[in-house]
């Protein structure tokens, strides 16, 4: 166990709307008995790499959806001076959107009669993502052709081995392990842990990351065509994963071309009230529909259903995602 004993607050002032909970919370996100993160209503902790160091990041909503504020404390091995917090300060803001303009989203969003009330409800609501580009490919690997039991187990025996536990705060979560140490473990390692064919892909993108064959500050600066070339450099990384990957790690908001089969059946089921749909007509209406917003408008109706799962049995719902 790894405790970090310094800690440094500061407030950051997202741009309004705001939805704290909403963007700190993703219930769609598949549950982890070694935990990478940890919420409760107002609150928010995860443990952070940045430059080869391991923070503790815990997040306080301290404001309104119209006007926000959030108390960010980080805790860190050692004091840290006004450059280091300043970058990870940036680094908060990027990787939850706190500085993206909604107000178009929203005003389109009104036009929608059908989901507007979900659109109200989350008004604000960011599409965050709390890893780096190398966590975040890690968890699409363990979530590759697998339920949702079988990606947990895939991923607590890779924590349990290689990633780091850190204690912060009165908090205990964990740590994805660092693409340098990743890239020294012999793929059959890998395969002792039951993890199948991804040993393959963990073993060489560890390596990919670990030589600098993508930059991924650099590709938040390229356009969506330039991005997904860059991303596509990175081993296995093919155009869909590189098209979720503008999504979720890059912040394109357009990317709604693809559709997977188990996405399709709960698409149908949100947008039509079907059991299928052809996933041709999903993307051509949702395009049609929100245009460059098309992602995020998927994005906020996605998750509206997974918190309702929280309070409620959906049996469609647990049909589909097999927990």
């Amino acid at each position: 166990m790894r405790t970090l004993n310094y800690k440094k607050s500061f407030a950051i002032k997202p741009k309004e709307p705001f939805h704290f909970d909403g963007t700190f919370h993703k219930p769609s996100h598949f549950p982890n008995n070694l935990k990478l993160d940890d919420w409760i209503p107002g609150k928010y902790w995860q443990t952070l790499r940045l430059n080869k160091k391991l923070y503790g990041l815990k997040v306080e909503d301290k404001g309104t959806v119209f006007r926000p504020n959030l108390k960010i404390s980080i805790y860190s091995d050692n004091k840290l001076d006004s450059i280091e917090l300043e970058k990870i300060k940036q680094e908060i803001i990027w990787r939850f959107e706190l500085n993206i303009d909604l107000k178009e989203f929203a005003e389109m969003a009104k036009k929608d009669k059908r989901f507007y009330p979900i659109f109200k409800k989350w008004l604000g609501m960011r599409n965050s993502s709390q890893y780096t580009l190398y966590e975040l490919l890690i968890i699409a690997i363990v979530l590759q052709n697998a339920t949702v039991r079988r990606s947990q187990q895939m991923l607590e025996a890779l924590l349990g081995n290689y990633g780091t536990a850190v204690n912060f705060g009165g908090k205990e979560l964990y740590a994805i392990w660092p693409q340098e140490d990743m890239a020294k473990v012999s793929e059959q390692d890998l395969r002792n842990l039951k993890v199948g064919y991804r040993a393959k892909f963990i073993k060489r993108l560890s390596e990919d990351f670990t030589q600098g064959k993508v930059d991924e500050f650099v590709i938040r600066g390229l356009d969506s065509e330039s991005a997904k070339k860059e991303l596509m450099k990175l081993y296995g990384v093919g155009p869909e994963t590189a098209r979720i990957l503008l999504f979720e790690a890059y912040h394109h908001f357009d990317v709604f071309d693809h559709i997977a089969p188990w996405q399709q059946k709960i698409y149908s089921r949100l947008f039509y009230n079907k059991s299928l749909v052809p996933a041709n007509k999903i993307r051509n209406d949702i395009k049609k529909r929100y245009g460059k917003y098309s992602m995020l408008a998927v994005h906020y109706i996605w998750e509206d259903v997974f918190w309702k799962r929280k309070n409620e049995h959906i049996p469609w719902l647990e049909k589909e995602i097999r927990l």
